[in-house]
């Protein structure tokens, strides 16, 4: 039964990410930067959970002919998702040299492994050389021993190369959500909130890939429960990627990040001017409003419009315009139950510009001290003693 799960969880492992990887190819790669990492690393996931499906049902025939692409595949499965994440959160297009230097490791096992077993170890051999690196029992031939030097130092190297990448990540996301508010109005798209979600996930699958990898085969192969558990995990973290990715829009619109940076800061912009701005042409409705329409408006740089909103208001971007936001909602409400109307919370929410309820109620909470249920009874007991 427990072999019988371990099997499917592979199979799951598999298929997730290879389906993914499919819809991306179908829907256009080409269309935003991001995809084009998230395709690759998908079909790099695929084709690493159906080698470690021919290794433990052991097609090896068909596992040693493709192992020196796999040597090289898992390298590159973190730096893709650090590149993905990057490309999310960059202003600017990363440089094809940069996302090149990332895929090294991976080449060099490629290269390595590929010229190892096709001229030093030939014909045959070649699937009793990858028995032996798998920790079975077979005739030592000319030169495994050095082929296992090499695959045993390239075990603990993958494992910190990993975390490495895992911790970058972070980093960059961190960066992002401090950065991300500075430039947006609450909006979940350029946030990427569902990759806090996915990280839980991922913490998971990083601990199973540790173990994994640190276990020897032999060992690996004796806990079938352990395998299934760890392949299930990885085929819900792509899963989960691939559903979120599929939907993710680019954060950041590239010709409108370079015109803002060719405007230059030659007047002051003052408090009044910014108020007037808002309040007359009700910007801060607009749920896809960015510090960049404002520096269109004021035909300056974000560095300086930044910088006069923190100095007039005391607060960012983002804590402007849900100020504003707020504002129109209590304004709303307070007119309704003046006029004795019923009125819908979510759609004051929305016509505020509030990109769903639960932002609404979390920033009118923050700004005012009180719920929006609270301010109606409130405002409704305020009209009924006047």
């Amino acid at each position: 039964m427990i072999h019988e799960f371990k099997t499917v969880s592979l199979i799951i492992a598999f298929i997730f990410p290879f389906v993914w990887g499919v819809t991306f190819l179908i829907e256009g790669i080409s269309k935003e930067r991001s995809k084009k990492y998230l395709f690759i690393l998908m079909l790099s996931a695929s084709f690493t959970y159906m080698m470690t499906f021919f290794k433990f049902e052991n097609f090896l025939e068909t596992y040693a002919i493709l192992f020196p692409i796999q040597t090289g595949v898992v390298f590159i499965l973190f730096p893709l998702l650090f590149l993905y994440v990057k490309s999310l959160t960059s202003e600017k297009p990363i440089h094809k040299l940069e996302s090149f230097l990332h895929f090294i490791p991976g080449i060099v096992m490629f290269i390595g492994f590929s010229i190892l077993q096709k001229f030093v170890i030939e014909g045959d051999v070649e699937v009793d050389f990858v028995k032996y690196l798998l920790d079975k029992e077979v005739i030592i031939g000319d030169h495994f021993i050095l082929g296992k030097t090499i695959y045993s130092i390239g075990k603990p190297i993958m494992v910190v190369s990993a975390l490495v990448y895992v911790g970058a990540t972070i980093i960059k996301m961190r960066k992002h959500y401090i950065k991300v508010k500075e430039l947006f109005s609450e909006n979940e798209i350029k946030e990427l909130r569902w990759i806090r979600g996915l990280g839980y996930i991922f913490a998971a699958m990083i601990i199973f890939f540790v173990v994994i990898h640190i276990l020897e085969n032999n060992q690996v192969e004796a806990h079938n429960g352990l395998i299934g558990m760890s392949y299930l995990t990885f085929g819900l973290f792509f899963w989960y990627l691939g559903l979120n990715g599929f939907r993710q829009k680019e954060v950041y619109n590239v010709s409108e990040v370079a015109q803002s940076d060719e405007f230059k800061a030659e007047a002051k912009i003052s408090k009044a001017e910014i108020e007037d701005y808002l309040l007359r042409t009700k910007a801060y409705q607009n749920q896809n409003i960015s510090v960049f329409d404002m520096c269109y408006h004021f035909h300056t740089n974000r560095t300086y419009l930044s910088d006069a909103i923190r100095l007039n208001f005391s607060t960012n971007f983002r804590g402007l315009i849900n100020h504003y936001r707020t504002e129109d909602a209590k304004k709303s409400i307070d007119e309704n139950v003046a006029n004795n109307i019923d009125f819908d919370l979510e759609n004051i929410a929305t016509n505020a510009g509030f990109s769903s309820y639960s932002t609404f109620f979390r920033v009118f909470r923050s700004e005012t001290g009180i719920t929006p249920s609270d301010y109606i009874k409130f405002i409704t007991k305020m009209n009924k003693k006047s």
